[in-house]
Order: structure tokens, then sequence, then C-alpha cells
């Protein structure tokens, strides 16, 4: 299998992607280490992914405590490598002032979700790297949003953590590249859990089985040699063609969870 070896960490696993992000990675043969504040999330998606026939090793970790973190990436290491890091972590709407306009934004909604989210995905990326730079290898993967390139309005902070979050990701990978190890950036459509306006090439809703399938990819040997790269999973969402923005007034659709 594509996996068949690795060992990977799935951070904020009790959240919906990166549940099924754990999954394709426990099915193509990847040993997992799933973690997140939910005890009961992460302990039944790991009877999730040994029912479909996958190791997986639950535990409880706040991937914002860098203490606990380091901790629990220590005791994943010392058993083994770690292969792939994959921080999931969403960020809710409402936290992060979505439908206020600037001009009426808090800014300490907007540091916060900065912090938070940016924070979050530094602290797990520069620990697993702290293990992979002497091993030689591996691959780190963040998510965001497509409202770090899309400039909506009435987003709030979305954009710029999703923005903030493709530069760290390429800083990183220039850092740590010279040591075999690979940071990539996956962008998605924002998959809300109500209805949105949008178009793309498609013509239809990105899935999260379609996002976990590019991180399941980056993981992998196959994409080795790519690092540095914001992969973009929205079903064609920028670089519309005349032909597919004049199809006609954008539709409402209604897609499945929220990403930074």
């Amino acid at each position: 299998m594509m996996l068949s070896g690795k060992r990977a960490l799935v951070f904020a696993a009790d959240e919906r992607l990166a549940e099924t992000v754990a999954r394709h990675l426990g099915k193509l043969g990847a040993e997992v280490w799933v973690s997140g504040l939910d005890t009961e999330a992460v302990e039944a998606l790991a009877e999730k992914i040994h029912a479909d026939g996958g190791e997986a090793h639950p535990a409880t970790v706040d991937p914002c405590d860098p203490h606990h973190v380091r901790e629990y990436v220590t005791a994943v290491a010392s058993k083994g490598p770690v292969d792939v890091c994959f921080n999931g972590f969403e960020l809710p709407a409402h936290a992060a002032g979505v439908g206020v306009p600037y001009r009426d934004l808090d800014p300490a909604v907007l540091t916060g979700a900065l912090g938070e989210v940016i924070g979050g995905q530094f602290l797990t990326a520069r620990e697993a790297a702290r293990v992979m730079v002497p091993a030689g290898r591996g691959s780190i993967i963040t998510v965001g949003s497509t409202n770090g390139s899309s400039g909506r309005p009435h987003t709030g902070a979305l954009g710029a953590v999703a923005g903030a979050l493709e530069a760290l990701s390429r800083s990183m990978a220039s850092e740590y590249g010279p040591a075999g190890v690979r940071v990539n950036h996956v962008r998605a459509t924002r998959l809300s859990g109500g209805p949105m306006y949008y178009e793309n090439a498609l013509g239809r809703p990105v899935t999260v089985d379609e996002v976990a399938g590019a991180v399941a990819w980056l993981s992998s040997d196959a994409s080795g040699g790519v690092t540095g790269q914001v992969i973009e999973v929205s079903g064609g969402e920028h670089g519309l063609s005349e032909a597919v923005a004049a199809r006609g007034p954008r539709r409402e659709r209604h897609v499945e969870l929220d990403l930074p």
C-alpha cells in the first residue's frame, strides 16, 4: 500500500477533516497516532481505523499546549521515526468574526484567531521537525481555506489566518528542506456548516474525502519531490475560464465543515 511502513501523527483528530485524514492514512497502510481534546472521539476513531484494517493509537492532546505536544511527540518518536505530521485544527466561523464588517471587527478577534491557529500549526510542525530532521526525512502538512487568496468580504480573520498558514509552510519548507523534511500546504474550499455561494470549474462541492486524499498523497513517497507548495483542492475555484464563470448566477451549495 502507498503508506506501508509510515508512522503518522494526526492532531485535532476529533475534528471532521482530521478524522477523515486519519482514516485515509490508516487504510493506505500507515500506523496512525490520533490525538485531540475529546478523548472519547479519538478512541472511537482509533476503533474505526482498526475496523478498516489499520493500526491506530489514541491520545488526549491539546495541540496548542507546547509542553503537552513536546512530551507527546517525544514519546511517539521514542518508539520509531515520525514520517508524517498533519494538524486539522478547525476555527469555527463565529470565533473568526465571520459576517462582521472589518470596520466593526474587534481586533482581539483577529489577533486571537491568528494566535490560536497559526500558533497551534507552528507548534505541532516544530515538534515534528525536531524528530524528523535528525532522521533526515518526513512530511509536514498544514491545511487552510481558499480565503487566504480570494479576498472575500466579511470573512473576519479567515483570510489572514489562511494566508499566514501558507506563508508559514513555505518558510518552514525552505528551512527544513536541506534536512530532507518536506512541508506543504493544502488549500481547500471553505467547507461550511451552512449554505455558501460559490462557483468552481467542477460545478459541485469538494468533499472531505477529496481533501484527505490530497493529504495522503503529500504524505507518501510519490510526492517526494514536492515541498514548499500550496496544493489547492477547490474544484477549480481559482483561475476559472470565462466560459465557466459565465454559466450563470452563483448557486447556493451546502457543504460540510469549517477550515481556518
